[in-house]
């Protein structure tokens, strides 16, 4: 009994060992687009084609009943002679196992490699011709010497024999892995000012690798930026979106991008908003689709407002030192101007109460053109209770404040509490220290000390 069931693991591991090897040299073979499809294939292929063949064989000699009896006549004649029958049938097993094995591992890779062959270039078949007949070669004699010894029943393992090494050689024949596509000369051309040669660089990579977001996005901007072809690059912005490899993220860069030349190239804030919409609409509820809202709502409104904006001097943060103490600009103001600078930008917080931008510049108007210091002032506050803005936002305008306090309503009282609020709440920026040496000078004009 030791024996047979010696015997028996032994050619179960032995069988074991042939569906593992043949396993991982089918899987090597399949193709990566078809992986999935491919290994629920070769599992369900395993179950039909091993297993339940397997387990019909262990049941067919059991002998089920005095009408069926157990198909192997070794089998049957110990159970006819009594006593122990089961070293016999753990040898039956033991062999229709192993035996059951190696012709569905030789079948396996027979087929495996002829649907590969099938699916490749006439190259690739000219390789594999090539390696077949070195294997032959190679292997011929053992194999010969298998089916000479063994008969019919060694077929099978004189078939995975010879397909084996034929079947782990063969992926890198009959699947050449592709390069990834390389960009190196179409930017070599573009620092040349080649742009056509450039275009049709990138087109040869991108006949190999379709859907390699890179290079498309590297055609649209030549369109765009060198060709002046914003129609194009838009329809190669929009192909892109369209298709279904392209992830969230590339989509959300593509539509950025795209954004960005209508802005910058056309000067059209309508055309940038639609392509910032599409974020919007296709990543409906994403933190995407969040940040293109927030860029939406920070578009100007028209394409004189664009330009406007680009147009604008950049208007420094007041100091809080020696200039706090020059007399207020006695230069004569367009008033009707102002109002009409202030009205715009009201107009501009109706439709976008979050514009910050617009809402500083408002307070600038209000203070400094208009005389209405609280109203500019209220609307700097309201700037502070916005949240997520930044703490050099902050400081600068709690030194804006000051300063204004200061300077134009001539209140020392409040403008020295915005200065103590901002070295307490900003410590370490940059106007907390302005803000500091501005209240040892506030406390040497008044011969008070600070409290």
């Amino acid at each position: 009994m030791r024996q047979a069931i010696g015997v028996f693991i032994s050619l179960f591991f032995l069988s074991a060992a042939l569906v593992a090897v043949t396993w991982l040299l089918t899987l090597r073979l399949a193709p990566e687009a078809k992986q999935g499809r491919f290994n629920r294939w070769l599992l369900g292929w395993t179950i039909k084609g091993l297993l339940l063949p397997a387990l019909l064989w262990a049941i067919l000699n059991i002998g089920i009943s005095i009408y069926l009896q157990p198909f192997m006549p070794q089998v049957q004649a110990a159970r006819n002679r009594g006593g122990a029958w089961a070293p016999e049938y753990l040898f039956v097993n033991a062999e229709g196992l192993v035996l059951m094995s190696s012709y569905w591992s030789a079948m396996t890779l027979g087929w495996v490699l002829l649907s590969a062959l099938g699916s490749a270039d006439a190259k690739a078949r000219e390789d594999f011709r090539t390696l077949g007949v070195t294997c032959l070669l190679a292997l011929g004699i053992p194999t010969g010497l298998i089916l000479f010894c063994g008969g019919l029943r060694a077929a099978g393992f004189a078939g995975t024999l010879l397909l084996g090494p034929i079947a782990g050689c063969s992926r890198e024949l009959l699947q050449p892995r592709k390069l990834p596509p390389m960009y190196a000369r179409a930017i070599a051309r573009l620092k040349f000012g080649k742009y056509a040669q450039a275009e049709a660089e990138i087109l040869k990579e991108l006949e190999n690798w379709e859907d390699d977001f890179e290079g498309w996005m590297m055609l649209a901007d030549l369109y765009a930026t060198h060709f002046n072809n914003l129609p194009d690059a838009e329809q190669t912005v929009l192909d892109i979106c369209a298709q279904p490899e392209t992830t969230a993220s590339q989509l959300a860069v593509a539509l950025h991008r795209l954004a960005d030349w209508h802005l910058r190239l056309a000067e059209d804030p309508d055309a940038a908003r639609r392509a910032l919409l599409i974020i919007c609409d296709r990543l409906k509820g994403s933190h995407l689709a969040h940040m293109a809202q927030l860029r939406i709502d920070q578009l100007p409104a028209s394409g004189a407002e664009l330009r406007e904006q680009q147009g604008a001097r950049a208007i420094p943060l007041p100091a809080l030192g020696d200039q706090l103490d020059e007399p207020a600009d006695d230069a004569p103001v367009d008033r009707n101007k102002a109002a009409n600078d202030a009205n715009a930008l009201v107009e501009q917080l109706n439709q976008n109460p979050n514009n910050a931008a617009a809402r500083e510049k408002l307070a600038r108007v209000l203070v400094e053109r208009l005389d209405k210091a609280q109203l500019g002032i209220e609307q700097i506050e309201l700037l502070l209770a916005m949240p997520e803005r930044s703490d050099a936002e902050r400081s600068g305008w709690m030194g804006l404040v000051a300063a204004w306090e200061i300077k134009y309503r001539h209140d020392l009282k409040r403008g020295r509490s915005w200065l103590e609020r901002l070295t307490r709440e900003y410590p370490n920026s940059i106007q907390a220290f302005a803000a500091r040496r501005r209240l040892e000078l506030l406390v040497r004009q008044s011969g008070t000390e600070r409290p």
